[in-house]
This record gives C-alpha cells, sequence and structure tokens, in this order.
C-alpha cells in the first residue's frame, strides 16, 4: 500500500488524455453490413464527422472540414442518414457552419446542396433527417427564424434529390414543435411527434400520422411531396408523454407512452380508426429518456418481430427481449451500463453502449441468443483496470421523505490510500437538465479526480429520468429547492456512513446543475466549494434570453412569470451570493446561446460585492457544452487546483 494525501495521487491520467477521450458517439445506423455513426473529436476542435466500420478499423466518410451538427432547439439530433439508390456510400447530412441539408455519393462527386438559401434576414437550421424508402426525399425537421419574429417557425420539409423531384416542400406546419420524421416501407404515410408551448416533449406531446402523396408538375415533369391530407393523433394529449415512433415490418407503428407512469413500449395499427395502442410489456422501469435532441432510438424491431429496447432501472441501463405482451422481457447478455443508441443490424442489433470500467463503444449483438461484442478493440483511456474507478449505487431518504438516487465512484489508484486516519474529499456532480439522469457508466472527467484520491457522488435529484414519470414531475414548481436539498442530503448521507469527509466537500454541476450546484452551496450544509462550467445563476435574466425550445421551460419548474417573478429571483444564485459560505469557480463559453455569458458576469459581480471568493474563466468561441480539447484540459486543470485550495488538502 502506497500513502499520500487524498487529492495529491500521482494519476496517470493527465488532462490532455482525459480530454482527448471525450469522444462521445451518436446516431448509429446501419446498412446491413457495416455500421455507421457520428463521432465528435475535440482534437479537432469538436468536429462531428461520419465515420463507418471496416472490419476492426473505422474509416472517415465526411467531406474533408465539415462538422455534421444540426440546431434545431440548439441541442440539434438527426444531422445524418443513409440514403439508398443514391450508391453505396451516399448519405445526407446537416452541415454546422450553414445548417443547410447537403447530398454526397461519398466518392469523388462533390456534396450538394438538398435546402435552398434562405430568404435574406432568415436563419434556418435543419436536423431529424430521415429519408424516403426509394431514396427520392429528404424529410427534415426545419427551424425558421425570422425578423420581427420573438419565436421561430418549425415545420417538416420534404427535399427532393433527384432531377425530376428538385426543390423543397412543406409537409406539416403548424405546430410549436416537431420529432424526428419516419417515412413508412410504402412512402405513403409518415410519422412523428408534435407539442406546442408551454409543453416540453416529455410533459405532454401527441404522435401523429401525416398521409402523403406525390404531385407531379406536367409543365415541368418535376415532382413533390406533400401531405395528402389531415394528419391523425394515434396517442397522447394532456399528462402524457410520447415519443420514439416508428414502423414496424408488418406496417403498424411502435411508440413509447407514459401514460402508465413508466415510459413503456406501445403497439399500433397505425391506421385512422383502428384500435386503442396496446403495451407491450407493464414493467415499470423506463423504455425512453427526455427527448432533448431529435431522433432518439432506444428500441428497434428485428427481423422476427420482436423488440429490443434500452431498460432503465434503478439508474441503470440494461438491453431486453420483448416478445409479447404476455411474456415478462427477458434481460440480454451484454456487459453496458450505460446505453444511448440502438439500431438493427444483420439478424441482431448494434447499439452504442458503456461499460462500468470503460468509455462508450458501438457493440454487436449478433441475434438475441448471443452475447455481445465490441465492434472494435475497446479504446484505451491511459488508465489501467486496477485503477478505474466503478460506479457503486447507492439511496435514501431526503429530509422531503421522498428517494434520492446516486452512483459514488470511491478514490481509486491501485492500492493508493490516503493519508492514516483520513477520509477522502467527496465531489458531488449535478447533472444538467434539470429532466435529464446521472447515468451509471464510466465517466472519463470523474477518473481524473477518483484517480487523484477523490470520491465522486452523481445524483439522481428529484426530477431526474429513470425513475417513472411520479419522480419526473416532483421537480415541477420546486427547481432550485428541492434538487439543491436532494444532493446536500446525499452528500451528508456519504460522509454520516463514513465514506467521505464530510468536512472537505464540493459541487460542481453544468447548465441547470450549475443552477443546482451553486444554491447547494448557498444552503450552508456542508459545502465549501462550487463549480459551474455554463451554469444558470440568474433565472429571471435566463427567462428573458432563452432559446425558443425552452422558452417555457420554468412555467412547470418555476411557475409562469410574471406572476412568479418573486419566485424567481428568491431562487437565484445571484441574488443568494451573500448567502454562499464557500468560494465559487465560474466557466463559462463566450458565444452560448442557451445560458449566455452576462450570467456568469452578474453572478461574478455579486460575488464580489457580497466578499466572497470567485474565479471566473471565459473562454473564446465555446457555446454550451465545450467541445475544444484545449478548453476541456483548461477546464480540468483549473478546476483541480480550485478544489485542492478551497477544500483545503
Amino acid at each position: 500500500m502506497t500513502r499520500a494525501p487524498f487529492g495529491f495521487w500521482p494519476s496517470p491520467l493527465r488532462a490532455e488524455q482525459a480530454a482527448a477521450g471525450r469522444v462521445s458517439l451518436s446516431e448509429l445506423s446501419s446498412d446491413g453490413v457495416r455500421l455507421y455513426w457520428l463521432e465528435s473529436r475535440p482534437s479537432e476542435g469538436g468536429r462531428v464527422v461520419l465515420v463507418r466500420s471496416a472490419g476492426d478499423a473505422v474509416e472517415e466518410l465526411s467531406p474533408r472540414g465539415v462538422s455534421i451538427r444540426g440546431r434545431v432547439h440548439e441541442y440539434g439530433g438527426g444531422a445524418s442518414c443513409l440514403v439508398p439508390d443514391h450508391g453505396p456510400e451516399a448519405f445526407a447530412y446537416v452541415r454546422l457552419d450553414d445548417q443547410r441539408v447537403w447530398l454526397t455519393d461519398g466518392r469523388s462527386s462533390a456534396p450538394r446542396a438538398l435546402s435552398s438559401e434562405p430568404p435574406p434576414g432568415e436563419i434556418w437550421a435543419h436536423g431529424g433527417l430521415c429519408v424516403t424508402p426509394d431514396g427520392g426525399w429528404i424529410v427534415a425537421v426545419r427551424e425558421a427564424h425570422r425578423p420581427g419574429s420573438s419565436h421561430p417557425r418549425h415545420c417538416l420539409v420534404a427535399l427532393g434529390t433527384r432531377a425530376d423531384n428538385v426543390g423543397e416542400s412543406i409537409v406539416a406546419e403548424g405546430h410549436g414543435f416537431y420529432g424526428a420524421p419516419r417515412v413508412n416501407d410504402a412512402g405513403d404515410r409518415l410519422v412523428t411527434v408534435v407539442w406546442d408551448h408551454p409543453d416540453m416533449p416529455w410533459d405532454s406531446s401527441v404522435v401523429v400520422i401525416i398521409p402523403l402523396q406525390v404531385v407531379v408538375d406536367p409543365a415541368t415533369a418535376t415532382s413533390r411531396l406533400t401531405a395528402a391530407s389531415a394528419p391523425w393523433a394515434v396517442a397522447g394529449g394532456p399528462d402524457e408523454s410520447v415519443g420514439q415512433p416508428a414502423w414496424r415490418l408488418d406496417g403498424g407503428l411502435r411508440f413509447v407512452s407514459d401514460r402508465q407512469g413508466w415510459w413503456q413500449p406501445y403497439l399500433h395499427p397505425g391506421t385512422a380508426g383502428a384500435h386503442p395502442a396496446e403495451p407491450m410489456t407493464d414493467e415499470e422501469a423506463e423504455f425512453h429518456g427526455p427527448d432533448w435532441v431529435l431522433g432518439q432510438t432506444t428500441m428497434v424491431e428485428v427481423r422476427d418481430g420482436s423488440l429490443v429496447a434500452r431498460r432503465t432501472s434503478g439508474g441503470r441501463d440494461s438491453l431486453v427481449h420483448i416478445t409479447t405482451p404476455q411474456a415478462p422481457p427477458r434481460v440480454l447478455s451484454q456487459p453496458c451500463v450505460s446505453i444511448s443508441a440502438l439500431c438493427r443490424h444483420g439478424d441482431g442489433v448494434a447499439y452504442i453502449g458503456g461499460p462500468a470500467d470503460g468509455p462508450d463503444d458501438v457493440w454487436v449483438l449478433p441475434s438475441t441468443g448471443q452475447a455481445a461484442r465490441p465492434l472494435r478493440p475497446r479504446r484505451a483511456v491511459a488508465l489501467a483496470p486496477a485503477n478505474v474507478s466503478v460506479g457503486e449505487p447507492f439511496d435514501l431518504v431526503g429530509r422531503s421523505g421522498r428517494p434520492v438516487h446516486g452512483v459514488v465512484y470511491p478514490p481509486k489508484l491501485g492500492e493508493a490510500a490516503g493519508a492514516e486516519g483520513t477520509l477522502a474529499p467527496l465531489i458531488v456532480s449535478c447533472h444538467g437538465g434539470p429532466t435529464s439522469s446521472a447515468g451509471s457508466g464510466f465517466d472519463v472527467t470523474m477518473q481524473y479526480f477518483t484517480s487523484r484520491g477523490f470520491a465522486v457522488a452523481r445524483v439522481d435529484y428529484a426530477g431526474s429520468t429513470g425513475y417513472g414519470r411520479a419522480y419526473r414531475c416532483s421537480l415541477w414548481g420546486q427547481w432550485g429547492v428541492v434538487d439543491a436539498e436532494d444532493c446536500v442530503d446525499a452528500a451528508r448521507h456519504l460522509a454520516a456512513t463514513g465514506r467521505v469527509d464530510g468536512g472537505r466537500m464540493g459541487i460542481r454541476g453544468g447548465s441547470a446543475g450549475g443552477l443546482t450546484a451553486l444554491n447547494a452551496l448557498a444552503a450552508g450544509e456542508g459545502f465549501s466549494a462550487a463549480v459551474a462550467l455554463y451554469g444558470v445563476t440568474d433565472l429571471v435574466g435566463l427567462a428573458a434570453s432563452t432559446h425558443d425550445f425552452e422558452a417555457h421551460y420554468m412555467d412547470r419548474l418555476i411557475g409562469p412569470l410574471p406572476e412568479s417573478r418573486e419566485i424567481y429571483e428568491a431562487r437565484s444564485p445571484v441574488n443568494r451570493a451573500a448567502h454562499m459560505g464557500g468560494s465559487v469557480l465560474l466557466l463559462q463559453g463566450t458565444e452560448d446561446p442557451v445560458v449566455p455569458p452576462a450570467q456568469a458576469e452578474r453572478l461574478r459581480d455579486a460575488l464580489s460585492a457580497a466578499g466572497r471568493r470567485c474565479v471566473v474563466r471565459f473562454f473564446e468561441g465555446e457555446g454550451h457544452g465545450f467541445r475544444r480539447a484545449e478548453t476541456l484540459v483548461a477546464c480540468l486543470e483549473e478546476e483541480l487546483a480550485f478544489y485542492r485550495t478551497e477544500l483545503e488538502l
């Protein structure tokens, strides 16, 4: 055993390596033989590229220098799709820099734009791409910001890919928001999710089907894809969240709904006037997550018509096989505790998942009777297995009487131990959203701290997803209060059970998690340092400046304005600076459209006026969520130094 002060263990994981390990994978798809996915690269300034499996190797398909990312709802999603009948390597994508939809054959031909330039003064964004079965049209969600309008217009557009169906047409409009569309195999129906202000899609939304038709202009012999008649609703409505609709092999429809208190899969014939949808399982677990981005896929139909789905229960993901409503889901053999995307691949499925001791990667499950295997050798993380801290779930009953869930990652570096008679300092990590979850998988940022002798706890406070609708809605009217209380209670629980030093505790959070962290510090119940990454500090200011997707998000989380203005002010960290007995580190991007830099500036000034210590770092060109390697390195090093000083290590 080697003894060294907690917080100063000689970790082999450098900040540069941790930053390089922050590669995220998304939007997995298959052509039946090869797998495709998007991969973000901090080493390339956060560029997102489309890659394809080639044996044990991966090859990049993106045009040189292009970053593929949509900006619909600011968070994007559905930024690429394979396009049949245009060559074996053809795909459509959204360019980050111009937000237009482009098509490439993946070979020597230059990409060509499918969407037109917006009219003068307008700014367009696209996402949620899908293709018609014949490859003739790309259907996309369009967000159009127009001069003089306080709210952008959202619609579904069809973009022609061939010479005889050039141009674009609006397929659906009239709702505040549209989810990722999907066209059936016959090409005559489209399904999507719609919702309107003041709802968020995880509060109240509706699955609708839109009949399609191809209209031919005899004068030009060109065709357009349009709606054939009015859409009809399949499921959803007030107090029901639906999502992830997709067409089945038999022509029917599947989707998820939380009408029974949990996001569960349902089947529907997919025709007007049909019988109500039927649940595929009544298991009290979540088979879906909040639709922050377009194109979520957590369940997929395999060739025999049964479903393979991600199931979230107790803060941990698993893969299950669902055959009939009468048979309980069967857990499939695979090592991942965090799963983010699935697709059908050959006779089985492929998915993006992370085991407890390693980063996310692409995994293949050849059939439901075989074990999963990684597509390629597992990515190295500069930490030997003996140095990886594995999350340990914990639960407690908070002061409110509600359960509080979390995962603690103990300090870990081989046989290293702290000085005799001492306990590890604690960092509590608050997830963003706040409608989101902490997860229980591997996180290289957490490992950066645990391998130096910190314990890290990730808390699923009230309002977190993964525990049913009632738990998700328990934050309504209470954001800024019970979320902070739950994090304080989790820290005190870990200290009371002897797992951490209750006198050396810090708390961190990004975006909405920054608000939770700062309010927990202001509670004065044990924390002596808080780190907010692009964190919310002024709720009134946020309501006035935030983007359209979240324009009414706080109506339920806190209350409508202007009636609830005093509550907004009371729960804003900027107005609680005098109560913060510890120090604050603010890490903020200068180009953040969700939480503008002024939020950090106002808190800095308030803390200075109150005589409190505040360190602020602004990062030029960064938005909401840091992407560049140099930014990630600077943040890790700054945060580590901050904890060492403020926790008196």
